[in-house]
């Protein structure tokens, strides 16, 4: 039975694009509101480093990285070697660097593990390129005939098709074994603390196990986590993720929030089906997030209205998982589909939506102040019209959260007996919550 680190309970994560995030070396002025593109920009790993004290500020105690490991793209998903930090964004010792002052900060890092392919000009199958069926890595891929052919279309696996990206035949066990080492090597050479398993969909199950097993004896702490734009059920059932990246409550928060296609109910039904899908751990250790690199930016999905946006953030903050900020969404970065999503972090403060900021933090720190919000049980309360209420409890505490998704009435809300004490702006309260449009209230016991 799959059993995630504690600390996973307590995380709020910060997902990095290193390419667009940060340069250490020199600050970049970059406009904001220019469309992304699939240039490089110079982001490394001395720019987060010179970032912490904004993201632990923050709130943030955990960090995810796209990869980092050596490629020929901005993105850094077609690895060339994965053993080798990218020459543009550092060397061991930048890594070694951010991981000690990111442990001294009491925060962690997980990296993106690319395991379903590599790039075309990685030496295995380069060397398959130049020597056929006689190269020793014939069998670490799945080619048909006695060469490699590129045009007019592939005659090897490739991810999605994407000729530059060949898939590792996971069936053969020197490949398995090449690529759990990597999952071994960083883990117990660099200290990081966990993986991010990209196309985890892509993998064969058995495989993405054995790489759990691999982590966390490398690493009881190891967090292991696996991108499902699905229902990730089988991967719990199989023992071999702690969490998943929760694209299906993403898809209701976009229905109920930024699309306004579902009511409450609707939103709440399709929550508790979720809810009773995975066991009630892996509930508490999947990644909950409102944007990504795959993702249009919710403040886009929402037309721009920072209001829907922070209720999702509200909601996402209070609701049980490890829930993620996408860097740049906390001062009000918009983007579309890839690669508008992924635009460069705009260090100059007088651009960002401040308001945004300011609720954002407030949220994290509330988060980190209150157990029973990081780690208490759900109980749905309310869900009717455009309103609903859950309520968190740990131990002898309890939290109410209540959210008005509405943009015309004020609503009122029963509240559970006892004395209430709104968080946020010191109010108490008794009986019931009246909550204007488009706003939400954390209230505690008192």
């Amino acid at each position: 039975m799959v059993s995630p680190p504690d600390w996973v309970r307590d995380a709020v994560f910060y997902q990095i694009l290193p390419d667009r995030f940060r340069r250490g070396a020199d600050a970049w002025s970059v406009d904001p509101h220019a469309p992304g593109d699939r240039e490089p920009r110079g982001g490394d790993l001395a720019g987060i480093q010179a970032a912490l004290p904004y993201l632990q500020d923050l709130g943030v105690t955990a960090l995810y990285l796209t990869p980092i490991f050596h490629a020929n793209s901005y993105h850094k998903y077609d690895t060339v070697d994965y053993y080798a930090i990218d020459p543009g964004f550092g060397d061991d010792r930048s890594i070694r660097e951010l991981v000690r002052e990111l442990h001294d900060r009491g925060m962690k890092l997980v990296l993106d593990g690319v395991f379903n392919h590599c790039s075309v000009l990685h030496p295995f199958f380069q060397h398959v390129v130049s020597r056929g069926r006689g190269s020793t890595y014939w069998e670490w891929f799945d080619i048909r005939g006695d060469r490699v052919v590129f045009d007019p279309e592939p005659n090897y696996a490739c991810w999605a098709g994407v000729r530059k990206m060949p898939e590792w035949n996971h069936r053969h066990p020197a490949a398995r074994e090449y690529l759990l080492n990597v999952v071994r090597y960083w883990i117990e050479e660099f200290a990081i603390d966990g993986w991010r398993l990209d196309t985890v969909e892509y993998l064969p199950p058995d495989f993405v196990r054995e790489i759990y097993r691999a982590a966390r004896e490398a690493s009881p702490e190891a967090y292991v986590l696996g991108e499902v734009m699905g229902l990730g059920t089988p991967w719990f059932k199989h023992d071999a993720l702690d969490g998943v990246m929760h694209y299906r409550l993403w898809e209701a928060l976009v229905a109920f929030l930024a699309d306004e296609h579902w009511d409450a109910a609707t939103f709440v039904a399709n929550l508790r089906k979720l809810w009773h899908s995975y066991p009630e751990e892996a509930n508490h250790a999947s990644y909950t997030l409102l944007s990504s690199h795959d993702r249009p930016r919710f403040l886009t999905k929402c037309g721009g209205d920072s209001a829907r946006a922070k209720l999702a953030h509200a909601f996402l903050l209070t609701y049980p998982g490890a829930p993620a900020i996408y860097y740049g969404d906390e001062i009000g970065l918009h983007g579309g589909d890839d690669p508008d999503n992924r635009r460069p972090f705009p260090w100059d403060e007088r651009v960002w939506d401040r308001g945004l900021l300011e609720e954002v933090r407030r949220l994290v720190n509330l988060r980190g102040r209150k157990p029973a919000l990081r780690r208490g049980s759900l109980a749905w309360l309310h869900a009717a019209g455009r309103c609903l209420a859950f309520q968190r409890a740990y131990e002898n505490r309890r939290s109410v959260v209540t959210i008005n998704a509405g943009r015309d009435q004020k609503a009122a809300l029963p509240l559970p007996p006892g004395q209430w004490q709104d968080l946020l702006a010191g109010e108490a309260l008794a009986g019931e919550a009246s909550i204007p449009p488009l706003s939400y209230r954390v209230l505690l016991r008192s």
